[in-house]
């Protein structure tokens, strides 16, 4: 999947080319300038944190003892977040698209939830949580989330949405809030979801938007060594022949 393959900073956006250690436009119209200077605001926003890594912290909790946060940021501006309520039992994890604000230095989460999380970045290793409403939160109780510099994915369970194919006897799924495509392991509640697929598809290796209860999690490489990010379906939902994941700026 190439997750961790990628560069440290994100990958030079259209109509941009480094020059001498510069970033220089190349505009094609009124439009295109627009939307180039805007990719150039989030990409040096982007070289102030050291990516890919992992931040880690216990955040303060108004009815628990602390929300323990396990955040992966990639260059390619897509974030995976493991959250759980210690001292409770519940956690919550998700995935999606992360943005920068160079005005605030703001680092923004946008997942499946109603309002994006926020973040001050504090340095390349650190981020401080802000409000929901992007304000800084003025206490003296640690809102800080630390990195090492590294990558360690969490192992994630939560509702999926995407574009399934099945061909040669192997699945794959795209999510459509990051685009991230993974092979699917054929275990668990696979076996309803290829099902559906069969009744479903005409053309194989067409592609068919399906919902379920899964899980994205390490598991080794059907070719060469070492692991790779994989779905386990735990709980399959529905297919939906006349839906698709909807484009980049439309996932949430």
């Amino acid at each position: 999947m190439g997750t961790s393959e990628l560069p440290a900073r994100a990958q030079d956006p259209p109509n941009v080319t480094m020059r001498g250690g510069h970033f220089i436009r190349r505009c094609t119209g009124p439009m295109s300038c627009v939307l180039a200077i805007a990719l150039l605001t989030n990409i040096a926003g982007a070289q102030e944190l050291r990516l890919p890594a992992t931040f880690l912290g216990d955040l303060p909790c108004g009815d628990c003892e602390a929300i323990r946060y396990h955040l992966d940021l990639w260059p390619d501006h897509i974030f995976q977040l493991h959250r759980e309520w210690i001292g409770k039992d519940f956690f919550k994890d998700e995935v999606g698209r992360w943005r920068i604000d160079p005005a605030r230095r703001a680092l923004i989460l946008l997942g499946s939830g109603e309002r994006p999380l926020q973040f001050q970045i504090k340095g390349p290793d650190t981020l401080r949580q802000l409000a929901l409403d992007g304000t800084v939160i003025v206490s003296s109780l640690p809102y800080e989330l630390a990195s090492k510099g590294s990558l360690s994915p969490a192992e994630l369970t939560l509702s999926l949405a995407g574009e399934m194919t099945y061909m040669a006897d192997a699945a794959r799924f795209t999510e459509c809030l990051t685009r991230r495509n993974y092979p699917v392991a054929q275990e668990h509640d696979f076996v309803r979801m290829q099902s559906a697929y069969r009744e479903t598809v005409r053309k194989p290796g067409a592609k068919l938007y399906v919902t379920f209860e899964g899980s994205i999690t390490a598991r080794p490489r059907m070719e060469g060594g070492g692991d790779e990010p994989t779905i386990v379906v735990q709980r399959f939902g529905k297919a939906w022949p006349r839906k698709k994941c909807r484009g980049p700026t439309e996932a949430r």
